[in-house]
């Protein structure tokens, strides 16, 4: 049976277990951190403090032990970013909100330069390389990612420019599981283990969203000295212009028009999400398996899965952009948001 494990750890020290009441996770493709609310009893007050690293984790009996040895998956690794004692009428107790440590790196702000053309995933590397984070490619077998001709930065974050660079080469920087960053391509192919969801069968309630707020109805975008890429959103009828200056002086024509036609899809994309019971596979699939070693059992941004709901007339392939997980002492539930891939190539 599936347990929840909650650990801490203060900077230098061991991890130490926590008991906990509530607990919600947000991945999401269009956030780098992972988000975390954690509710603690008042008794934890003394084992918890702002900057340590909180582990959340999944015991199964069925975790194999080449995988773990202790029985568990890692579902995310954020820092303590707030700790609020809360009193109620019931109660009292700890609210504590994490991200994840590539929040150190985006806070900060500082001047730097990385000189002679290098590629995206190292010039990421560097950036992130004094605050102790790794960048990983993913697929770590996929093509080397491309140049980066000039990259330099001036008392400020340099990661919405790292952003633009990801975009332009149509990659997604997320935050993984240990608290490092992926930069990855947008997923393809189906997830081997078999991830789906069907209307009637492991779905519990559905949602869906036409969200206007972030849709514009003309995309520009500049860069390198050429003619600036157009396109029109006939969807949507008002007014608004979005535009986007690359800096890039050797950007090219096909990139350009590529990221408008991004742009445009991802704001105007419908999301359906759905709930559903547990944070992933069952564990009569995950028993199926025999050998968990590099496979994945949670829901998570940038599967490509199977989506089968008649009611919205859903028969496709879709991707998953976020993931958001609730558990308390009674229940388990998982909030999958589906979108079309083409939203985010």
């Amino acid at each position: 049976m599936y347990k929840v494990i909650v650990k801490a750890a203060a900077p230098g020290e061991g991890f130490h277990e926590l008991v906990w009441r509530k607990i919600k996770v947000r991945k999401s493709l269009d956030e780098i951190c992972h988000y975390m609310e954690l509710e603690l009893p008042a008794s934890e007050r003394d084992k918890i403090h702002k900057h340590d690293k909180v582990e959340v984790r999944l015991h199964s009996q069925y975790v194999t032990p080449n995988d773990n040895p202790d029985g568990t998956k890692r579902l995310t690794t954020v820092m303590v970013d707030e700790i609020t004692d809360v009193t109620d009428t019931a109660q009292k107790g700890l609210l504590i909100v994490g991200r994840s440590p590539a929040r150190d790196i985006i806070d900060s702000a500082w001047g730097g330069v990385i000189l002679h053309q290098q590629n995206l995933e190292y010039v990421a590397g560097k950036v992130a390389e004094p605050f102790g984070i790794k960048v990983q490619r993913m697929p770590t077998d996929g093509p080397e990612t491309g140049p980066v001709f000039s990259f330099s930065w001036e008392n400020e974050s340099p990661w919405q420019k790292l952003i633009a660079e990801a975009d332009n080469q149509n990659y997604i920087f997320t935050s993984n599981e240990e608290g490092n960053l992926y930069l990855w391509k947008v997923a393809t192919e189906r997830r081997e283990e078999g991830f789906s969801l069907g209307e009637g069968s492991n779905i519990r309630s559905i949602q869906t969203t036409e969200n206007g707020a972030e849709q514009f109805h003309e995309y520009v975008v500049k860069g390198g000295g050429r003619p600036p890429a157009r396109q029109i959103d006939d969807t949507c009828k008002n007014n608004r212009i979005l535009t986007i200056n690359i800096t890039d002086p050797f950007v090219s024509e096909d990139t350009l028009r590529r990221r408008a036609l991004t742009e445009l899809r991802r704001r105007k994309e419908n999301r359906t999400t759905v709930m559903v019971s547990g944070w992933g596979l069952s564990e009569s699939h995950i028993k199926a398996w025999g050998d968990t070693f590099q496979k994945e059992i949670f829901w998570n941004p940038n599967f490509l899965i199977p989506v089968k709901i008649p009611s919205s007339g859903l028969d496709a392939n879709l991707l998953i952009s976020q993931a958001e997980y609730h558990a308390d002492a009674a229940s388990m539930t998982a909030a999958v948001t589906l979108v079309n891939p083409e939203a985010y190539t």
